[in-house]
C-alpha cells in the first residue's frame, strides 16, 4: 500500500495532478492529511481531495470527515464577513428587507458555526477555554492540524 502525506494545500493540488500515475484506479493508497495552512483554504482542499478520493474504491483519508469540518466551518466564517456583515453595515440597521435578511442570514450561520465548533474541537482536538476569544481574521488564518505528524513520520 502507497502512503502520500499532505501537509499543504499545494500537496492536493500535486495529488490531483499525478492522480493516474499514482495509479488511482489500481494500487491502494492511503492519503494522510496531515496539515494546511489555514482554516480559510480548507475549502478548496475539500475541494480537490474529495472526489480524488471518491472515485477510487482503492484509496483511503481517514480525515476527509474532519476536513469537511473544517471546510463547512471556513464557508459560514466567509459568507459572514463576506455577505452578511457588509449588508448590515449599508442598512445601519434599518429594518428594511436587505437588513432583515442579513439578519436571518446571520441566525443561521450562528447557529451552524455553534455547531461546527463543536465538531471541529471533538475532530481535532482543539481545547480552549470557554472565556478564549478568536476573531473571524484570526480563525481563517490558523493553522490546521489533522494528526499528530510523527504519527505519519517517514521510516
Amino acid at each position: 500500500m502507497m502512503v502520500y502525506k499532505i501537509h499543504s494545500h499545494a500537496h492536493i493540488q500535486d495529488l490531483q495532478a499525478r492522480a493516474d500515475e499514482l495509479g488511482h484506479s489500481n494500487k491502494s493508497m492511503l492519503v494522510n492529511l496531515v496539515s494546511l495552512e489555514s482554516v480559510c483554504i480548507a475549502r478548496k482542499s475539500y475541494a480537490l481531495l474529495c472526489p480524488l478520493i471518491m472515485e477510487s474504491r482503492s484509496w483511503a483519508c481517514p480525515e476527509l470527515d474532519s476536513l469537511s469540518v473544517v471546510a463547512g466551518l471556513s464557508l459560514e466564517i466567509q459568507k459572514l464577513e463576506h455577505d452578511v456583515l457588509p449588508q448590515l453595515m449599508v442598512q445601519e440597521a434599518k429594518l428594511e428587507r436587505g437588513a432583515l435578511e442579513a439578519l436571518l442570514l446571520m441566525k443561521n450561520s450562528a447557529i451552524t458555526l455553534l455547531h461546527l465548533s463543536k465538531c471541529f474541537k471533538d475532530a481535532l482536538g482543539v481545547l480552549l477555554a470557554e472565556e478564549d476569544l478568536v476573531s473571524v481574521t484570526d480563525v481563517l488564518e490558523t493553522p490546521v492540524r489533522f494528526c499528530d505528524p510523527d504519527e505519519y513520520s517517514d521510516e
